[in-house]
C-alpha cells in the first residue's frame, strides 16, 4: 500500500515537472493535456484521474510555486528586522507583483475556467492566502506596536491590501493601461501601503 503512494505520489511530481517545463517553453494556452500526458508517457485516464482540466493542473503548480514565494519572502524579510515596517511591507508586496506577473498566464487560465461565483472564496479560504495574510498581518501589528502607522484595524487592512492585487487588475493595468511591473508595483507602494506610515 505505502508503495502504491510512494508511486502515485511520483506520476503526480512527474506531471507537475512536465507541464512547470512545457508551459515555460510554449505559453499555457498552446500546451494541452495530452501533450503532457505524452511526454511523460502516462495515460490521459491517469492524467485526468489527477486533474480534471488545466486549470486545476495550474492551480497545483501555483500551489507548488506559492510555497516557494513564501520561503522567498521569509529569507528576504530576515536581514532587513531591524528596518521600518514600512520598509519590509514595501518589500514583501514589491515581490508579491513580480510574483504574480511572473504567473499571470497561469492566473489567467485558472480565472477564465473558474468564472468567480458569489459562493466561490476558494482562494481566501485557502493555506496560501492564510500564510501571505499571516505575514502582512504581523508587520501591521509591528508597525502599530510602534506607533508607525495611522489608526486602522490590521486584519481589515492585510485582507484589503491582498485583494488589491487581483490578477484581473495585473491584467488591466499592464494589458490595457500598458504600465510595466515596475510601473505597476510603485504605483501599488505609493497608494496602498506609504500612505498608511506616519511620516514625521
Amino acid at each position: 500500500m505505502a508503495d502504491k503512494k510512494k508511486d502515485s505520489q511520483e506520476v503526480s511530481k512527474q506531471i507537475l515537472q512536465a507541464a512547470r517545463s512545457l508551459f515555460a517553453e510554449h505559453g499555457v494556452e498552446a500546451v494541452s493535456m495530452h501533450q503532457i500526458a505524452k511526454s511523460i508517457q502516462i495515460g490521459q485516464g491517469t492524467l485526468y484521474r489527477r486533474y480534471a482540466n488545466k486549470s486545476d493542473l495550474c492551480m497545483d503548480l501555483m500551489n507548488d510555486t506559492f510555497d516557494s514565494l513564501m520561503e522567498e519572502i521569509r529569507q528576504l524579510l530576515e536581514p532587513l528586522a531591524d528596518k521600518p515596517v514600512q520598509i519590509r511591507l514595501v518589500t514583501v508586496f514589491r515581490r508579491l507583483i513580480y510574483f504574480s506577473n511572473d504567473q499571470l498566464e497561469w492566473l489567467n487560465v485558472i480565472k477564465i475556467s473558474r468564472p468567480c461565483r458569489p459562493e466561490d472564496m476558494d482562494f481566501f479560504e485557502s493555506p496560501n492566502y492564510r500564510k501571505l495574510n499571516n505575514v502582512i498581518l504581523s508587520l501591521l501589528n509591528e508597525a502599530r506596536e510602534k506607533d508607525e502607522i495611522i489608526a486602522l484595524v490590521p486584519e481589515f487592512t492585510a485582507h484589503l491590501l491582498i485583494s488589491a492585487m487581483a490578477p484581473e487588475s495585473l491584467i488591466y493595468y499592464s494589458k490595457v493601461l500598458g504600465y510595466t511591473i515596475e510601473q505597476i508595483a510603485d504605483n501599488f507602494c505609493s497608494t496602498m501601503v506609504d500612505p498608511l506610515f506616519k511620516h514625521n
